[in-house]
């Protein structure tokens, strides 16, 4: 097949699709992104956290252009810290009320982006083919193309579609059905933000114990707190750093219960109360004109067959493994997701394979990855929610390591009292 011939639809611009767009046009491989949020929002919106980034490093290089390989640590929330610090330096698991550090999790290999900051980086100074507000209704197959037909009226054509469209894809339906295709509740919400403004003294206190991040567990809820560096652009000005601050819970109240933002705020000051430093000054900085996204805990793994229409249609990122964040491997397996697509289609437009053969391995490969993590990061949130089987979860059984049936060696030290 020619490659002048071929062209792929991603549809949606996230991380996952960004990066795999990156690959295809570092291929030769003709895609177009389609975006739901128009231009600014989607470059300037408030939705902004950190992500780790440890083993999908190297699928993150190989997708990009050769100029912008060395220069990943821009997309880092604090580009600033050298690496030799950081793996240096353990994360702590702290107990919310006295302040003990429980146990550490090494952080060696391990780097914090922002999601933000990855999407700037991976469009600021390459030119990738977007078309925003393109909000997908429909997909059709026939013979040896695939149509989207999107909300405007609008219909765009190509070779394939690769599904980048988040946790709750519309590509996803048209693989296993709407029912089929739903998200699966957890019983677990969530309440993460950005927050500044701090004084030069509350932030260089909200760097205490770890620069990157630290995480908290109180022993009267079920739950806890993640406190990280979200956007260090200058670490001579501690007063223009920016903060993720982040809760779940278990069981009541569920999202649907703090709809009003007033009794949202109430809740989480009276979660947060009387949390240990530094988790108490940044969460007591919030401001009543402060918004606080709220998300009802999901996932959705991809255990089941589908018909991927002779290779012409499949799915990645969080539209094929959606997973809680307690692991820190959502970022990882849509990178290794991107590269092993790009890979695909070029052996696909090679005559190595049929397009089929290519995206049905892709598929054998992602499947059991992606299950996997999806049942590892519910058990780490399930583990992670009791002090008493916290020392028990998978973060301190394997660290952020990908493979939990080739390391079982512990891999966390636990701190003596």
């Amino acid at each position: 097949m020619e490659s002048k011939e071929f062209k792929v639809l991603i549809l949606g611009g996230g991380n996952c699709g960004l990066a795999l767009a990156s690959g295809l046009k570092k291929a030769g491989i003709d895609y177009t992104v389609f975006e739901r949020d128009d231009e600014h929002t989607f470059y300037n919106g408030p939705r902004d956290w950190g992500m780790l980034l440890h083993w999908g490093d190297e699928y993150l290089k190989k997708v990009l252009p050769d100029f912008l390989v060395d220069r990943i640590k821009e997309s880092r929330c604090n580009p600033h810290l050298e690496d030799a610090t950081v793996a240096g330096k353990r994360v702590p698991f702290v107990d919310a009320l006295s302040g003990l550090v429980l146990a550490e999790v090494p952080m060696e290999g391990v780097n914090r982006i922002s999601r933000m900051k990855l999407r700037k980086f991976l469009t600021g100074d390459q030119t990738l083919n977007i078309q925003f507000q393109k909000l997908v209704q429909n997909v059709t197959v026939e013979n040896e193309s695939v149509t989207v037909h999107f909300q405007d009226g609008t219909v765009e054509s190509g070779t394939a579609i690769v599904g980048c469209d988040g946790s709750r894809s519309k590509v996803r339906e048209f693989l296993v059905g709407v029912e089929a295709a739903q998200l699966q509740s957890v019983g677990m919400t969530m309440i993460n933000f950005p927050l500044s403004g701090y004084t030069a003294e509350e932030a260089n206190l909200l760097q205490t114990l770890h620069p990157v991040f630290k995480i908290a567990a109180h022993p009267q809820r079920p739950g806890n707190a993640i406190l990280a560096a979200l956007d260090v652009q200058n670490p001579d000005e501690p007063t223009a750093w920016k903060f993720q601050n982040y809760i779940g819970w278990w069981g009541p109240p569920y999202a649907s219960d703090l709809q009003d933002p007033t009794e949202r705020k109430t809740y989480y000051r009276s979660f947060t109360k009387d949390f240990c430093e530094p988790f108490h000054t940044a969460a007591m900085k919030l401001r009543d004109e402060d918004t606080l996204p709220i998300y009802a805990g999901c996932q959705w793994s991809p255990d089941m067959a589908w018909d991927n229409h002779n290779g012409r249609v499949t799915i990645a990122g969080d539209a094929a493994h959606s997973m809680l964040p307690q692991r820190g491997q959502g970022l990882n397996n849509a990178m290794k997701d991107a590269s092993d697509l790009v890979d695909a289609f070029k052996i696909a437009i090679s005559g190595e394979c049929t397009l089929q053969e290519a995206i049905t391995g892709y598929e054998h490969e992602m499947k059991p990855r992606g299950s996997k993590e999806v049942a590892l990061s519910y058990e780490q949130a399930v583990k992670a929610r009791d002090q008493s089987t916290i020392l028990d979860s998978p973060i301190f059984k394997l660290g952020w390591k990908r493979d939990a049936s080739s390391h079982a060696v512990r891999t966390a030290e636990t701190v003596e009292g």
